[in-house]
């Protein structure tokens, strides 16, 4: 679900939007497509979620704004909005890559940040809290965070940062300070005594999400031409 949520980010702030809106998640696939809603079968299980589309719903297929009568059975898609019961409102509509929740579906982990050797590597969703970190900031206590889970604003973890915790922010280094409650962040880390040691933060501004990647290379095989080459190893 966090991999799905950081497409559909990513989609939205192309358009213009600064703010994820509020609600809950539901990603999966579309087993029935009517004039204002879709039905979603849920890849986490479950019973299926009808999708109802209004006027001020975004909807989005193959990064580029489309109407519902584009989304057809057996898309794969993410939505998020007020959900009651079985029924969500959506605030938007995506079609998404089905490799990412078949992946979900298979156990095959997520990928975060820069790849290998980039110091982020491949994380599975039960390592969240002990191996990397990813959701919004809840409350900071000195050198203690509280983060909700992406998926579930209801779970949280306090985390902690020391002097060896590096903190960015885009392409800047930035500080502790510069985190406040309901910025998302997300990076690596471990358990010491008990308790999860960020070794790196990561900082999206309040409901800028994060992105994350089923594949681990992807940033290898794009290079980034805006970074300053390395200079030569004597």
């Amino acid at each position: 679900m966090m991999l799905a949520l950081g497409v559909v980010i990513a989609l939205a702030q192309g358009q213009g939007s600064r703010q994820m809106p509020p609600g809950q998640n539901v990603a999966g696939k579309v087993t029935a497509v009517s004039a204002d809603s879709v039905t979603v079968a849920p890849v986490s299980g479950g019973d299926s979620v009808i999708v109802k589309v209004g006027d001020s719903t975004r909807i989005f297929k193959e990064r580029q704004p489309v109407k519902l009568s584009d989304i057809k059975v057996n898309d794969t898609v993410f939505a998020r909005g007020q959900q009651d019961g079985n029924t969500m409102n959506a605030a938007i509509l995506a079609v998404v890559n089905p490799e990412m929740l078949e992946r979900m579906q298979q156990g095959g982990g997520m990928g975060m940040g820069r790849g290998a050797g980039g110091g982020m590597g491949q994380f599975k969703p039960e390592d969240w809290g002990k191996t990397f970190i990813a959701g919004q900031v809840k409350a900071i206590n000195e050198t203690t965070l509280t983060i909700a889970r992406p998926n579930d604003q209801q779970q949280t973890v306090n985390i902690e940062v020391d002097e060896n915790t590096s903190f960015r922010k885009g392409r800047e280094s930035v500080t502790l300070a510069d985190i406040k409650p309901n910025d998302f962040v997300m990076g690596p880390g471990e358990v010491k005594n008990g308790v999860f040691v960020a070794k790196e933060l990561r900082v999206r501004g309040e409901g800028g999400g994060f992105m994350m990647r089923s594949d681990p290379g992807n940033d290898q095989k794009k290079p980034d031409s805006d970074k300053p080459a390395s200079p030569p190893k004597n």
